[in-house]
């Protein structure tokens, strides 16, 4: 496991805290998991939160960076000095296919959303993913919400995406 340095973790902090507080507020339809290290298909990943409603599957990743946060061709750029942390669309492919794993496995169909969710006040998005749902998180409801699923899970379908989840999940210390 690779270890972030104090003010890195501290930081890292802070955006997850915010996004659960805003994920607090998505409604009864929605299952909600926090900080989840996930297992299926050889791998393993740890995510920040991961929604599970009627519109499907959505894995959030918080980052909590100020300034100007650019989407390109080329990948991600950032305009803050001393800004060293890479692209997190890596991040979010690796979730994905974790997911995507643990889904097929269990005989589950629904639609799969990655989300990177900037929480710092003093982010400037510029573009944005185009593999990934990308959103500061006064706009993150919006963007689960508004989602239109291919297919939409029932009630029992949505219990049943969490129980999965968390059979093949544990909470890291």
């Amino acid at each position: 496991m690779v270890r972030k340095p104090s003010h890195e973790a501290a930081y890292g902090d802070e955006g997850e805290r915010s996004t659960a507080h805003q994920l607090r507020y998505l409604g009864s339809e929605y299952r909600v998991l926090h900080n989840r290290q996930v297992r299926a298909g050889g791998g393993s990943q740890q995510f920040d939160h991961i929604v599970v409603g009627p519109n499907g599957v959505f894995h959030i990743d918080s980052k909590h960076w100020s300034g100007e946060v650019r989407f390109t061709a080329q990948g991600v750029e950032r305009s803050k000095e001393g800004s060293h942390q890479g692209d997190p669309t890596a991040q979010l492919y690796r979730h994905e296919h974790v997911l995507k794993e643990l889904l097929r496995d269990g005989g589950v169909q629904a639609d799969l959303v990655g989300v990177i969710c900037f929480t710092h006040p003093h982010c400037e998005l510029v573009g944005s993913s185009p593999a990934f749902l990308t959103v500061k998180v006064d706009r993150l409801l919006h963007a689960i919400k508004t989602h239109k699923p291919k297919k939409p899970l029932s009630a029992g379908q949505v219990a049943g995406i969490e129980r999965l989840i968390k059979e093949h999940s544990s909470v890291p210390h």
